[in-house]
């Protein structure tokens, strides 16, 4: 055993390459958090028009998007359009935060395996494309699950329960793509300076 255990140290030192597998854990490790961050920024960025939106209007309360989360997921008595219900608006917007993270992740995900975004205009072209796919995906395939998507969009179910214009939504996911894509190669950049200081010294300590 301790022979074994001899070989595989000499084994290391004549063939550095054998470190690869920590270095991919590290890697995904440093991705997954910068994906996360980059979609919570990128939501902040959607919910902002939402928000500004909601607050200016006589007929609608500031933070009716984390509490149309709840009374999607769990009716819309959860829902007030001109008042807050205060535990809907913190379990919207926990739901919101990982919601957020998740599409960061994909995000993320696609930038740095498939398309190998290396740039800050790379990002940025990305983010506008993700904004329109993002939307899709929302608008057209996740809300329709539950109440025919009220209390995000007008419904002919719950006509009074409406958090914003479809154009409000457009222009929140557009900034959104936008901010996901800067907010990636920022922190995208962050890391990478972070890992090549951690690789040199361990090289040098290495040596």
């Amino acid at each position: 055993m301790e022979a074994h255990a001899h070989f595989l140290d000499r084994l290391r030192e004549h063939v550095p390459h054998l470190r690869l597998v920590h270095r991919e854990a590290t890697s995904a490790g440093r991705l997954t958090a910068t994906g996360v961050a980059a979609g919570v920024g990128g939501g902040l960025a959607l919910a902002g028009p939402l928000v500004v939106y909601d607050w200016v209007k006589a007929s609608h309360s500031a933070l009716e998007l984390p509490m149309a989360v709840t009374g999607w997921l769990f009716g819309l008595d959860h829902f007030a359009r001109n008042g807050y219900h205060w535990w809907p608006i913190v379990i919207g917007a926990l739901f919101l935060l990982a919601y957020w993270g998740v599409l960061g992740m994909a995000f993320a995900g696609l930038a740095d395996r498939v398309y190998r975004v290396r740039t800050l205009a790379g990002s940025l072209a990305l983010g506008a494309v993700w904004s329109f796919v993002s939307f899709m995906f929302f608008w057209y395939m996740l809300l329709p699950i539950a109440r025919d998507g009220a209390p995000f969009r007008l419904t002919t179910n719950a006509a009074g329960a409406l958090v914003a214009p479809n154009w409000v939504w457009i222009l929140g996911f557009a900034l959104s793509g936008l901010v996901t894509g800067a907010c990636y190669r920022a922190f995208a950049a962050g890391s990478e300076s972070q890992g090549t200081t951690t690789s040199a010294a361990a090289s040098q300590q290495a040596a």
